[in-house]
């Protein structure tokens, strides 16, 4: 049975076209791309229901904070995925990092009293977990204005730039992975985001793809765990 993986990109204005090829990578089954903010309706929604291996849900400029009928239904459609009714493989990229946080009963809020981005390329401390099998320095590219300030309970951190700081999450139990910081990010990305392109390099970038392909690994083998 070919595995299938959904993509949820929840850009407000511009699609995530190459951050999405990124996470596909060399994905070897079916794939559904979902666009809920700039495809009104486009889900997913518990009406969509779960006929996946696995889901990604990729970064914003919006918060898990507004008022938006497509955030609710997406946190709507993700709970049984969180609170183990639905256990599938999650992964959740900076938005996605936050929404999954705060539906599972986490704080989510500002990282400065101003509302001022986070932005540019950084070197996290990833400890060990079931997505990567040793400690490691990563370069990432971080783009931010919220964070997780209070993770959720079952949670435990997985990755940080400074003591305290919840740059990856990973439930004990479930395989549920997020990070504030952008695995998929690229040149266009870094363009919008105001980053300098060239730091973007092949270092950042064989590292981050390896991230990626860790999880996709994850969703095959929960499509056929034989």
């Amino acid at each position: 049975m070919s595995s299938r993986l959904w993509i949820v990109d929840p850009s407000l204005r511009c699609p995530e076209d190459q951050g999405v090829a990124e996470v596909l990578g060399d994905w070897p089954g079916a794939s559904r791309l979902f666009r809920p903010a700039l495809r009104p309706g486009d889900g997913p929604t518990p009406r969509t229901g779960y006929d996946t291996d696995g889901v990604v849900v990729l970064g914003s400029a919006a918060s898990v904070h507004d008022p938006a009928a497509w955030i609710d239904d997406l946190a709507s459609w993700l709970a049984p995925l969180l609170d183990g009714r639905r256990p599938l493989p999650v992964l959740g990229v900076c938005f996605g990092h936050q929404l999954v946080s705060h539906v599972a009963g986490g704080e989510v809020g500002w990282v400065t009293p101003d509302r001022r981005k986070v932005v540019g390329v950084h070197s996290v401390e990833v400890r060990a977990s079931r997505l990567v099998d040793g400690a490691t320095t990563l370069r990432v590219v971080f783009s931010h204005r919220e964070a997780v300030h209070v993770a959720a309970q079952g949670y435990r951190v997985v990755a940080a730039r400074t003591p305290g700081a919840l740059d990856g999450l990973e439930h004990a139990d479930l395989p549920v992975f997020t990070y504030q910081f952008h695995p998929e990010a690229r040149g266009e990305f870094a363009v919008r985001a105001g980053i300098d392109p060239r730091e973007i390099d092949a270092p950042l970038i064989d590292g981050t793809r390896r991230w990626l392909a860790a999880f996709r690994a994850i969703v095959v083998r929960n499509a056929d765990p034989g």
